[in-house]
């Protein structure tokens, strides 16, 4: 069909639906959250829009690859023929998803076609990104969350205009990225983000004094939107593309696109869907100022990830990691979070998305054996692992799955004993993962 192999289409499908479906907590989250007044339909089209363009121009700048180079290095992501067990994990990573587990959709996906060398690069970088996200995250809420968010819980919209706002900031980021982190190349690019953010001033500007004055935070929040829209997908076009040759026609590539249409319509239609129940646990996430904050934040992380290197990473394990800083810097400066609780919510937020890395392992690791089983071949359980040290870290991470299962999807109650269970749970849950990282990175080099 249209060039492509059935279970290509299959698999991209799956995954289309499931990494819109699952990744809108990070990235269109907040912009639902706190536009709820507005009719569904108008988000979508916002939305759709954003992916239209970045999809077009990623098209025709990479010669057909939508993906932004993420799948040029072949030698951790080969290109293959699809087989039908391809198409397993991003159907679990629905089915998951539809319980509303943040899984990371770059390992549940991509985990099944890159190498081990590109495993380990996948994992490396989305721990650097969830530790920088939460250092960020714990520094930046440490500052304004008994200052700037507490202002915005006692205060209208329409109190005040930050006149220069986003001018200021958004050509403040870009010249950073050039000339002080060097993570953009090209000036052009530089400039185009000044540009953009300064056009987005004069229109907030001129729609706060023509007709509400609160509309300055609403152009602030649907821009900053439509930028992390934007740097997510060019992040995540690889999870979706992957089942797809690098290069694809004009009637490939808009047909692929209409598909992924289709599937934010069902996502903006739902409301966010399940996985939406995380993100309204969190503290103040309504208030579109607050909202607008994460948000840039978190584009921000992303562009900066994008220009380093062309290496896929999980945009999920950024967010939460963003997420749970935010929730310690509150613990910190205000009693009306407690610390505990603190722990135990951001500690169950990673560990189920450790379930999503080591299931996908699971289904990359026993899936071929599976289907070559199936075709009358035989095969050893070692033929799964190229070197002792990826099998051992294989079974050493099933091993953990009892405790952190144990803790991630106990049943909340409110009596004391089971919160100092889950508190020490917690505890021991972020331990394994520290360790398991220390020891296992080298491996998977």
């Amino acid at each position: 069909m249209l060039g492509l192999e059935i279970w290509a289409i299959i698999g991209f499908s799956f995954a289309a639906y499931a990494v819109v479906g699952n990744d809108a907590l990070q990235t269109l989250g907040t912009f639902i959250n706190s536009n709820r007044s507005r009719h569904w339909t108008v988000l979508f089209g916002f939305a759709g829009a954003i992916l239209v363009a970045t999809f077009t121009y990623g098209w025709i700048v990479n010669g057909g690859d939508p993906s932004y180079g993420r799948l040029a290095n072949t030698a951790k992501y080969p290109p293959i023929a699809i087989e039908w067990y391809h198409c397993l994990p991003p159907l679990m990573l629905v089915l998951i998803t539809r319980l509303g587990i943040p899984v990371s959709t770059s390992f549940m996906v991509l985990t099944i076609f890159a190498t081990v060398a590109g495993l380990g690069s996948m994992i490396e970088k989305s721990l650097i990104g969830y530790a920088l996200a939460f250092a960020i995250g714990l520094g930046v809420w440490v500052v304004i969350g008994r200052t700037l968010e507490k202002w915005f819980e006692n205060s209208e919209l329409d109190s005040f205009v930050p006149i220069g706002l986003i001018g200021a900031v958004g050509s403040a980021f870009f010249l950073a990225q050039y000339h002080l982190f060097g993570t953009i190349e090209e000036p052009n690019v530089m400039w185009t983000g000044i540009g953009i953010s300064v056009v987005v001033e004069a229109a907030a500007i001129f729609l706060a004094f023509t007709r509400s004055r609160g509309l300055y935070w609403v152009v602030t929040q649907w821009a900053t939107t439509g930028y992390l829209w934007a740097v997510w997908l060019i992040q995540d076009f690889a999870n979706i593309f992957v089942f797809l040759p690098r290069e694809l026609s004009a009637v490939q590539g808009f047909m692929a696109m209409g598909i992924i249409l289709f599937f934010l319509l069902i996502t903006f239609a739902n409301a966010g869907g399940p996985v939406q129940r995380i993100l309204r646990t969190k503290t103040n996430v309504v208030d579109i100022r607050s909202a607008t904050i994460i948000d840039f934040i978190y584009a921000s992380l992303l562009f900066f990830f994008k220009e380093l290197s062309d290496i896929p990473m999980s945009t999920t394990w950024v967010f939460l990691g963003l997420i749970a800083g935010r929730e310690y810097g509150f613990a910190l400066v205000r009693s009306s979070t407690r610390m505990t609780r603190t722990v135990i919510d951001t500690a169950e937020d990673i560990a189920k998305a450790f379930v999503g890395i080591v299931v996908s392992i699971d289904l990359a690791v026993g899936l071929p054996l599976i289907a070559q089983q199936i075709a009358g071949d035989a095969v050893s359980f070692s033929d799964a692992f190229p070197n002792s040290g990826f099998m051992w870290f294989v079974l050493v991470t099933n091993a953990a799955l009892i405790p952190v299962c144990l803790f991630a999807f106990s049943k909340p109650e409110d009596d004391v004993e089971h919160r100092r269970r889950n508190f020490a749970l917690a505890i021991v849950t972020l331990l394994i993962l520290v360790l398991g990282a220390t020891f296992v990175l080298p491996v998977l080099k």
